[in-house]
């Protein structure tokens, strides 16, 4: 399977058409191309055993006394002929051509085209090979149950068919008693008569079904499907995923193109080792266009895993920047909510850069999450609390995470952090000492401190220096040659896509609401309508973010 992820309008379902043009005009083109340079196919066989192999799967030669030919079925046939005559099929196949023979090797799945009847077919002389998976199903016990058992497990009921009817419908089980001999005794006739078919469910279950029954069973070598999500669920997008990943047939190929990060994940657990099986193939491409480019990357399955294995990145929903054009990651939510409307108000009516706000709880993970996004391809700005240059270990990691060197800024960090810590506010170490007692608490014996105390205890001791009065006061609580290295800071990290909040934190950018609780301070900010009249050092602050991510800052990544 390939998976072509990317934002809205990079082309994705443009790169489906081209791929699937490009197979039925191989080795030429009839048209440009955008996408597609060159397709690469591997055949095996004479035209004669590709005939053989059609056969074998329903798709066989029926004789024309009118033209004196045999013919195979064509259903984009655009002349008075019956079909594709099977010397001209032979013929093509020889000889890489498969302008006439395409619709036999690939079932291309449009969101369009999604909601068509692609489950019922006739009945078909029994002593040739079925030709609808419908068919296959209706022949084999087996192959009907392995169905169901899937179809069950997304929707919770099985699926059923009625053998004693000329037409072969799919329908909502289960039946409760044993199929016999016809003529059906009366009571399994009303059985199968109270069941709802499937073609008469709701847009979800029918797409849901149609991707899966074209998918596995008895499939084209070629499968391509745009937006599998469409019509889902969530839920339902994810199990279909891993379904196509796991159960799709070999030797077959699954082309995709989707923007749901739910796909994704279930086609990464789909194709995750199992013991005793080998993993299939999966390639991840990310692909992205502007006005003068367009870019194609593979992304490493490890990288997206990466993201989706880490709980509160998984649960942050931080996959859903590949997505977008840019991420601008944040420590919270509220930080997402302000910035995100300040990013409105300053845009007026300019065309929006599809841009994403996310947190990540907290400063902890804001590099590494960049680093991750940006392994997948996608443009990340980070932004910061002016505080996080008060742990060292944690500025070194993020120079890591985002290509920086400790060499570049290491005198200009010690040197800030020296200035806040030589700074003792008027907090009595009494007052300190009750607080952290407080928190501890009366532990017994050889009782560890959790986290949550750990963070208190911390929070507390910088109130014992001069890194509250920086947070509340940013760069400005700084003077002399501290000042000028903590602009130094702030200039070199916003070279990395890392803006440290240059007022200090985000409720200092609107001072006169007190800042006491962050929440309430959010509410009023948007109550009053404070954020549509942002002061020009948040606005350019935001501008500068902005022009990051979409270019205009030459050092984005």
């Amino acid at each position: 399977m390939t998976v072509f992820t990317g934002p809205n309008n990079s082309g994705k379902s443009a790169l489906l058409r081209e791929l699937v043009t490009a197979v039925y005009v191989h080795p030429g083109t009839q048209e440009p191309m955008h996408w597609i340079k060159s397709i690469a196919m591997q055949r095996e066989g004479s035209g004669g055993e590709f005939v053989t192999w059609l056969a074998e799967r329903g798709i066989e030669g029926r004789y024309s006394h009118n033209y004196n030919r045999s013919f195979l079925p064509n259903r984009y046939s655009q002349s008075d002929e019956p079909g594709v005559p099977v010397d001209t099929a032979s013929a093509s196949w020889e000889r890489g051509e498969l302008g006439k023979i395409g619709h036999f090797l690939v079932n291309d799945q449009w969101t369009a085209d999604r909601l068509g009847n692609q489950t019922d077919s006739e009945q078909w002389d029994w002593s040739r090979p079925a030709s609808h998976p419908s068919q296959v199903l209706w022949e084999s016990a087996e192959s009907l149950e392995k169905f169901s058992d899937l179809f069950q497990r997304a929707f919770g009921t099985p699926i059923a068919i009625n053998r004693y009817v000329p037409q072969i419908r799919l329908q909502l089980g289960p039946v409760q008693l044993k199929d016999t001999a016809p003529p059906p005794p009366p009571e399994l006739r009303e059985a199968y008569a109270s069941l709802p078919y499937v073609n008469d469910q709701g847009d979800g279950m029918r797409a849901f079904v149609n991707l899966l029954l074209h998918a596995l069973v008895r499939p084209a070598p070629i499968i391509v499907i745009d937006e599998p999500e469409a019509f889902l669920h969530p839920p339902q997008v994810r199990l279909l995923a891993h379904y196509l990943t796991r159960y799709t047939p070999t030797p077959c190929q699954v082309f995709v193109a989707t923007h749901s990060a739910d796909f994704l994940t279930g086609a990464l657990e789909g194709n995750a080792a199992i013991p005793g099986e080998t993993t299939r193939g999966l390639a991840l491409v990310r692909i992205s266009r502007t006005t003068e480019t367009s870019t194609a990357r593979t992304l490493p399955p490890e990288s997206v895993t990466e993201i989706l294995d880490t709980p509160l990145l998984r649960y942050s929903n931080v996959i859903s920047g590949i997505f977008h054009d840019g991420v601008v990651l944040c420590e919270a939510e509220g930080d997402c909510k302000f910035y995100a409307a300040t990013l409105d108000a300053i845009r007026g009516s300019t065309p929006h850069e599809n841009l994403i706000f996310l947190h990540v709880n907290g400063k902890a993970r804001l590099s590494d999450a960049a680093r991750k996004l940006r392994a997948c391809g996608v443009r990340v700005a980070v932004i910061a609390d002016l505080d996080f240059l008060n742990d060292t270990r944690k500025v070194r990691e993020a120079l890591n995470h985002l290509d920086g060197d400790w060499d570049d800024i290491r005198a200009d960090v010690l040197m800030v952090n020296q200035e806040a810590s030589s700074e003792v506010v008027s907090t009595a170490a009494s007052e300190i000492k009750r607080k952290i007692v407080s928190i501890i608490g009366s532990p017994c014996g050889k009782t560890l401190l959790t986290q949550q105390k750990i963070d208190e205890i911390t929070e507390t001791l910088k109130t014992a220096n001069g890194w509250k009065k920086i947070k509340m006061s940013g760069v400005q609580a700084l003077s002399g040659e501290p000042y000028l290295a903590a602009q130094r800071l702030v200039a070199y990290f916003a070279k990395l896509g890392l803006f440290l909040v240059p007022v200090g934190e985000l409720e200092c950018w609107i001072r006169d609401i007190s800042p006491s609780n962050k929440a309430a301070w959010l509410s009023r900010v948007f109550e009053e309508g404070r954020h549509l009249s942002p002061s020009s050092e948040l606005r350019q602050f935001c501008s500068e973010v902005r022009d990051y991510l979409t270019g205009k800052d030459e050092s984005a990544q």
